[in-house]
């Protein structure tokens, strides 16, 4: 037995080349596996870092609690990273639909959001009666930031400065009139702008502590806690119990949705705004990815054994005749895999774990290190090192698999060669040539004719070729597929429709200035808005209802425009949007339950296929609505919400003016631009105003760009790996066919009409496996999106990427045909006939 295994490297060492190959194929499969397994970790984190920086650091928040109910949160084993703020109250600002939103942060409470209270010059309020607040609040205030000891301009805030503020504050749910008052606020820094607000119609400002204890009556002295649970999969239970022992009510609990979907948390979904793309369907794309690749890794693995096998088959067959066992000859094979194996799993290893963070750190190293708030290079470095790799556990994982998936794409050859006949194979007859009837055809291209020939002769080895170029373009596809997957500030860009809202306080926008909007030649999509809120008076509304709403109820009755009404709601059928379209139908939100002192206030109710009647319409509601219209000015009052189509608003308010108007620019329109034809159509339509969401929408999309580097690095990363393993699976090809090229040049065939063939051979192979690879590859894009979206349907064909990959993969297959073809064509005929390997 001995002498057996002995034989195993002594094989290896007499073929070089194969060793060679098959140690390359290995590397890269266990580099590839060790990559992504740590980069999950490190894309994991990433992902929470950006929801925590898009919407708090936080999991949920109870609003409007007493100081008892707030040391109760503080002193609950349960929670962790507790912390508190008071709503002092908003202030509205001139020529905009935002308001600027109060806050006065307990403790280390502010921490929890940092792309709120990131300074940008002086510090942050320490005392009663400071301020810091952002560039663009104090634009819209109609001041300008100046620094510390600049000269003193008309309109300039310094800091030191005094800025008097009006503010408002109500309860979330009152039924007496907002409070006002007027303070006096001392500036003591000037804050970054964070665009990503507007989404929300808010902008924030941080006020020193005990400021509200000073402006505020103690009814509105109420705390805001936010915090998260020490247990991951108890998070709702705890959260119920909390709400339930402390008597909050449910439209008190916030739950910081973009977070827990971040980190996979299970809760209650109160809206639609769950972005389905939770972080364990990356995971599961990566496994998905990570199978092709060392499908692809393994299918080279037999390619190469296999081809080893087969030229060395009378040897094998020597074995046998002088008394060989079959389970020796499967050792023989074996043994030559695993000493491959204990030298490039190492190594793959050590390469795998370099790229997880090197590639980011050598990407970003060029960026500006601001982009991911860093004060320099060496942070933003040690922010990339810090980032969890998923410990020990890919690692083992991946030798695990890969050595699993080289031993199975070994055993096909091993049985091969424990199972020859050591009469065929010392006869040197392995193959059986069978002549078929071919139809005479002209050929018109002898290189080609003949490259289609080679490929159909060993067609066994033609397919397994063709299949790892197809893993390779899959792969590639489908990891590009998934990278959307990972941006959390996705669903936060779609809370807001179009780049431009347009609102006005006098009246609303006429038919007529909109039809001037849409005239406009940047406008590429318009979107209406109509909203008009009836309060009751003892009881009594200013319209016919057969219905009795409950008490502090509004209704309201608001319109879109058609294709957005469609799309409100889904599972419409057909006969819904039909008649949705005719006014018989409606879509309705029903109003927000509540409770006062523990018990619940009766609160009106409506199911999908109810009727209702409104100024003597009868209609019917189609769907229930999540999410209510807002007004002009993000708010949502308490109450009954009918939304129904455009015709009917106007019948049933006898209004036609529009609350809002979202406009989308036109691709390449210049913005500055649009914006000054923007404000001539306000200045012509008094009270009008406009908000650009461009900002926020880029400064979310920066966000994003850490985890798109590091995404794109690993595709690239691993299309590199994909190119390696076809060069690798085609120079095999050739290396192993020097016999036969020296015979053919034997019979008289040149040089130049050789490496015509092979480059056929190379582009054939190139072409068929694009084709498969693209195929495959928007298969697997289509479970992608369905595991976002949970719906299994036909996505936009990524058309792009398979082209990328499809020409790659021709080139890289027709370089690694004639790099190795112009060594085997320097060699003479007698060497080439008379080469063994």
């Amino acid at each position: 037995m001995k002498s057996y295994l002995s034989l195993a490297w002594k094989e290896l060492k007499a073929q070089k080349v194969t060793s060679v190959l098959v140690l390359i194929a290995v590397i890269l499969s266990t580099a590839a596996t060790a990559a992504m397994g740590q980069s999950i970790g490190i894309l994991q984190t990433m992902r929470v870092d950006q929801a925590a920086g898009l919407n708090g650091n936080r999991y949920a928040t109870f609003h409007q609690l007493n100081e008892e109910q707030n040391q109760a949160l503080f002193e609950d084993s349960r929670l962790k990273d507790v912390g508190s703020w008071i709503f002092l109250g908003r202030v509205p600002l001139q020529d905009s639909s935002l308001t600027l939103d109060l806050r006065e942060y307990q403790g280390n409470a502010l921490q929890a959001y940092p792309s709120v209270g990131t300074l940008k010059e002086g510090r942050l309020p320490e005392r009663a009666g400071e301020i810091a607040l952002s560039e663009e609040t104090l634009r819209y205030l109609g001041f300008a930031a100046g620094s510390a000891g600049s000269g003193a301009e008309p309109g300039t805030i310094r800091l030191g400065d005094t800025v008097r503020l009006p503010v408002s504050v109500s309860l979330k749910t009152d039924t007496q009139p907002p409070y006002e008052y007027t303070a006096d606020f001392l500036v003591t820094g000037i804050l970054e702008n964070n665009y990503i607000s507007y989404v929300s119609g808010t902008l924030g400002a941080v006020v020193g502590e005990g400021t509200a204890e000073e402006l505020l009556p103690k009814r509105y002295f109420l705390y805001s806690t936010d915090f998260k649970t020490e247990n991951h999969s108890q998070f709702q239970s705890i959260v119920w119990d909390l709400s339930e022992t402390l008597q909050v009510a449910e439209d008190d609990v916030q739950y910081n949705w973009i977070l827990l979907d971040a980190l996979g948390i299970s809760y209650e979904k109160e809206s639609n705004a769950d972005t389905g793309s939770g972080f364990p369907f990356m995971a599961a794309a990566c496994v998905l990815t990570g199978a092709l690749i060392l499908l692809a890794a393994g299918l080279v693995i037999y390619n190469i054994l296999k081809v080893a096998v087969t030229k060395r088959i009378r040897e094998y067959g020597t074995l046998r005749a002088i008394g060989s066992e079959q389970r020796q000859l499967y050792l023989l094979v074996t043994v030559q895999l695993l000493i491959l194996c204990g030298i490039g799993l190492p190594l793959g290893l050590l390469l795998g774990s370099i790229s997880a963070k090197g590639i980011l750190t050598a990407v970003l190293g060029m960026l500006n290190p601001d982009l991911f708030l860093a004060e320099n290079t060496r942070e933003l470095n040690a922010m990339i090192a810090d980032s969890r790799t998923g410990g020990p556990l890919p690692m083992v994982l991946s030798v695990f698999v890969t050595l699993l998936f080289a031993v199975l794409a070994a055993f096909p050859s091993a049985r091969y060669a424990s199972h020859v006949s050591p009469t065929a194979a010392m006869s040197g007859q392995t193959v059986k040539i069978r002549r078929r009837r071919r139809t005479q055809k002209k050929i018109r291209n002898f290189e080609a004719f003949y490259a289609r020939l080679n490929l159909k002769r060993n067609r066994g080895r033609t397919v397994i070729t063709i299949l790892s170029i197809v893993m390779s373009i899959t792969v590639f596809v489908a990891l590009q597929s998934f990278s959307g997957l990972l941006d959390a500030s996705q669903a936060v860009q779609d809370m807001h429709i179009g780049d431009y809202s347009v609102s006005n306080d006098a009246g609303g926008i006429s038919p007529e200035a909109l039809e001037k909007c849409s005239e406009q030649d940047m406008i590429s999509e318009l979107s209406t808005n109509k909203l008009t809120v009836y309060s009751q008076e003892n009881g009594v509304f200013p319209i016919d209802l057969d219905f009795t709403p409950g008490p502090s109820e509004t209704v309201q009755i608001g319109s879109v425009d058609q294709k957005r009404l469609e799309n409100m709601v889904s599972g419409l059928t057909e006969k819904d949007l039909e008649d949705l379209r005719n006014g018989a139908a409606c879509l309705l939100k029903n109003p927000v339950a509540f409770a006062a002192e523990g018990h619940d206030i009766a609160h009106t109710e409506f199911h999908e296929g109810d009727r209702i009647t409104v100024n003597g319409t009868s209609l019917r509601i189609a769907g229930i609505l999540n999410n209510p219209l807002a007004d002009s000015s993000g708010g949502f009052t308490n109450g009954i919400q009918i939304i129904i189509v455009d015709p009917l608003y106007n019948s049933l308010v006898g209004n036609e003016q529009f609350s809002e108007v979202y406009l989308t620019l036109s691709e390449g329109a210049d913005e500055k631009e649009f914006e000054s034809w923007l404000d001539a159509w306000c200045a012509e339509n008094p009270g009008s105003r406009w908000l650009s969401y461009r900002e926020a929408d880029s400064q979310m999309a920066e966000s994003f760009e850490q985890i798109r580097l590091l995404c794109w690095g690993l595709i690239l990363f691993i299309g590199l790996i994909g190119i390696l393993n076809i060069v690798n699976t085609v120079y095999t090809n050739i290396h192993t066919r020097i016999h036969e090229i020296g015979m053919q040049r034997a019979i008289g065939m040149s040089s130049l009409s050789l490496y015509k063939t092979f480059l056929w051979e190379g582009a054939y192979y190139g072409l068929i496996a694009s084709v498969i690879g693209g195929v495959c590859g928007y298969i697997c894009t289509i479970f992608v999106e369905a595991a976002a979206s949970d719906m299994l349907r036909l996505t936009a064909v990524p058309a792009a990427a398979i082209l990328e990959a499809a020409a790659v993969s021709v080139a890289a297959c027709m370089a690694a045909t004639a790099i190795p073809l112009y060594g085997i064509g320097k060699m003479s005929i007698v060497d080439s006939i008379e080469t063994v390997e």
